[in-house]
């Protein structure tokens, strides 16, 4: 018996294609719907100090830019150390130190995620809180390690693998194979390569330049005191109350009042400058050594005649913002031509934010993050939205830009009234563009090329020998009982070979004829000839060999340059790969949390659907139960009001009853005297006659009457015409 066979169907690369170009035009939509509302980052680095060359790396110039003090580092930004140069950063309560010669990419910086990508050199970390640790991890090219708790940690990149220092706390460090895992304690340092499969070498600390800095550093800050006021992990808390004291407003709560100013015209957002971020537009980087948390956080307020910061209500986790202002200006390009002796009003011009003003972000963003960087009550409020800005009119506390590259002053004002001119506190409806901006600030230096940057400064020479602290000038990591390590050893350069030449025939004493001076000059320009031309010989070799040299130097340069290319290209295939793995996940934990939201919204609608039905149930039936209780209520009632009734009636009757015989009584004539009438024996008075109880008159139904007294005509009864006849 023949099987009647499937239908198979075979798809061909043209077909993959299609499918694949259908696919992709059909999610670009939802894509970028998705990336229009995708919000920036509720998290920042701040950079606390910065020692020697620092630079970011720009992404849309492509260029890297000096790094200053108190700049902004967000989500995807690099940063670089030249040599002899240093960096701190600080993310909340988290901080990050860069030793020389690094290349670090915050790879991921937001709620719930920090992930820091070593490229190069040294990075340290002091984490201080157990849900910092657990947010955070450092990845290298043979793995990340990620720290189980709060502690002081390290890692180094090196050319062969990774090197992590545990200073405190405990570490693992997931292989970026599969391997198992590595933990590593307080006290421990651990080398990690893979040559054909995973090594792991363990040792006791070593003390170098960097781990120095970094201890010591860590020790500076660890006696700072956080304000109680705000939260630790509102980067930028620590120096609050080194630079200033707490005050309680009436209006506003608690208030930080800074008391390291000395310049009498000072207002928020005036001494410092404007930097481009990709995430948030233009950010505020002040000069003053507090000049981060009260320029990104809070609002600013005129109090006691002097400025003060509004932190606002208590939040774990406050979102970060470029600056806390609003714009004015004539938002167009101006031409420097007065009219009557008047200056052109500048182009753009700022002023802080007053408490309850709702900021309104010049930047991508949803709905949603407009109420996180806000007080939601004030965003409830219809008043509190639509009234203008406190401080916009205000001359002292707006600050302008009067021309291109010229310094940020206060707005001018004219007049013995000191009003500005009409014109300059125009408002803008939301911040300028980098194109709109940048032509009036002055320009940031520039990284330049390898060829072009100078070598380090190096330390004098001369003096007592001081052990070097910079990876550059050679310094070796130290054991802590004393011992320093031996450096490789460097391999000697090739000799190069010299044809030697011999010498000279010299004429013997006394033979001074003529002919043999002539045979000796003539040998001697041979031997000269020969002689230059073995030094032409070996000067070629030479030059040859150089040649050589200089080509495999070549050579080997772009090899290595070819093998730095493809690393590089492999490292972003693979941080593409781990993108888009990550992208995956987060797509698919973002498909879960929303599956696991509709099923709880559904079960949470179901229950109160059943919560409903059964309190409508409970509801009819105590209902019903209170309507069988009123109608037997009602029949009780009825039913003693029907007894009262009847027993009024019988009451009634027999009183009616009583009246007639009374009456009959009455009408009934009475025996003449004398007459002969038959005795009765009257018992003796002394004994008078027992208690008898009357008959009660028979109930011969309802009688006619009147119930005030009045006598009615009844009916006659059989009883009448015998009493008449007698």
């Amino acid at each position: 018996m023949a099987l009647s066979a499937a239908p198979s169907y075979v798809l061909t690369r043209r077909t993959w294609r299609v499918l694949a170009l259908s696919l992709l035009f059909a999610l670009a939509p939802m894509a970028k719907a998705q990336d229009g509302l995708r919000d920036p980052p509720s998290r920042a680095a701040r950079v606390v100090e910065v020692v020697g060359d620092a630079w970011l790396f720009d992404h849309e110039t492509r260029e890297w830019l000096r790094l200053t003090r108190n700049q902004t580092v967000g989500e995807g930004d690099r940063v670089r150390t030249d040599e002899r140069g240093r960096v701190s950063l600080r993310t909340g309560s988290t901080t990050i130190w860069l030793d020389e010669r690094s290349d670090l990419e915050l790879s991921q910086l937001d709620d719930g995620q920090t992930l820091l990508q070593l490229d190069r050199g040294d990075v340290a970390v002091r984490l201080r809180s157990a849900e910092n640790a657990a947010e955070t991890r450092l990845r290298t090219r043979e793995g990340t390690a990620q720290p189980e708790r709060e502690g002081l940690y390290r890692v180094e990149q090196l050319d062969r693998g990774s090197k992590v220092y545990v200073w405190q706390g405990r570490m693992r460090f997931d292989w970026a194979r599969p391997a198992s895992p590595v933990w590593m304690s307080t006290g421990e340092q651990v080398e990690l390569w893979w040559p054909d499969s995973p090594r792991a070498e363990r040792g006791p600390l070593y003390a170098d330049g960097f781990g120095d800095w970094v201890l010591a550093e860590s020790r500076e800050e660890g006696d700072r005191p956080v304000a109680r006021y705000v939260s630790p992990e509102m980067t930028g808390a620590e120096d609050l109350d080194r630079h200033g004291r707490w005050e309680s407003a009436p209006e506003y709560g608690t208030v930080w009042i800074p008391t390291t100013m000395v310049v009498a015209d000072w207002a928020p957002y005036r001494y410092g400058r404007w930097v481009w971020s990709r995430h948030w537009g233009w950010t505020w980087v002040d000069d003053a050594p507090w000049g981060f948390a009260p320029f990104h956080y809070g609002r600013w307020v005129m109090w006691g005649g002097r400025w003060c910061w509004a932190p606002g209500a208590y939040v774990h986790r406050p979102v970060y913002a470029p600056a806390l202002v609003g714009w004015v200006g004539s938002g167009a390009v101006t031409v420097g031509i007065g009219v009557g002796g008047r200056p052109v009003p500048p182009q753009f011009g700022w002023y802080p934010l007053a408490p309850r003003e709702v900021f309104v972000p010049g930047y991508r963003h949803s709905p949603r993050y407009v109420g996180r960087i806000n007080d939601p009550r004030d965003l409830r409020d219809p008043v509190t939205v639509q009234r203008p800005h406190r401080y916009r009119e205000v001359p002292g506390a707006v600050s302008v830009l009067p021309a291109p590259g010229a310094a940020i002053q206060p707005l001018p004002v004219r007049g013995p009234d000191r009003r500005p001119d009409p014109g300059w506190t125009r408002p803008l409806p939301s911040a300028p563009g980098r194109s709109d901006l940048a032509p009036a600030l002055p320009s940031l230096p520039v990284r330049p090329p390898e060829g072009d940057r100078r070598p380090a400064p190096r330390a004098p020479e001369g003096g007592a020998p001081v052990p070097p602290a910079w990876r550059s000038e050679g310094a070796l990591p130290v054991r802590r009982d004393g011992r320093v390590d031996a450096p490789p050893a460097m391999l000697a350069p090739a000799p190069v070979t010299v044809p030697t030449t011999p010498p000279a025939a010299v004429p013997a004493p006394g033979h001074d004829n003529l002919p043999l001076r002539g045979v000796n000059r003539d040998a001697q320009q041979r031997e000269a000839q020969q002689r230059e031309a073995q030094q032409r010989e070996a000067q070629q070799r030479e030059m040859q060999q150089r040649e050589m040299q200089q080509r495999e130097m070549q050579q080997r340069e772009m090899q290595q340059r070819e093998m730095q290319q493809r690393e590089m290209q492999q490292r972003e295939m693979q941080q593409r790969e781990m993108q888009q793995r990550e992208m995956q996940q987060r797509e698919t934990q973002q498909r879960e949390m929303q599956q696991r939201e509709m099923q709880q919204r559904e079960m949470q609608q179901r229950e109160t659907q059943q919560r409903e039905m059964q309190q409508r149930e409970m509801q009819q039936r105590e209902m019903q139960q209170r309507e069988a209780q009123q109608r037997e209520m009602q029949q009780r009632e009825m039913q003693q009001r029907e007894m009262q009734q009847r027993e009024m009636q019988q009451r009634e009757m027999q009183q009616r009853e009583m009246q007639r015989r009374e009456e009959q009584m009455r009408r009934q004539p009475q025996p003449e005297r004398g007459a002969d009438l038959p005795r009765v024996q009257m018992p003796p008075a002394a004994s008078p006659a027992p208690n008898v109880p009357r008959a009660q008159p028979r109930d011969d139904g309802p009688q006619r009457g009147r119930q005030d007294g009045v006598p009615v005509k009844r009916d006659k009864q059989p009883g009448d015409g015998r009493q008449n006849e007698r």
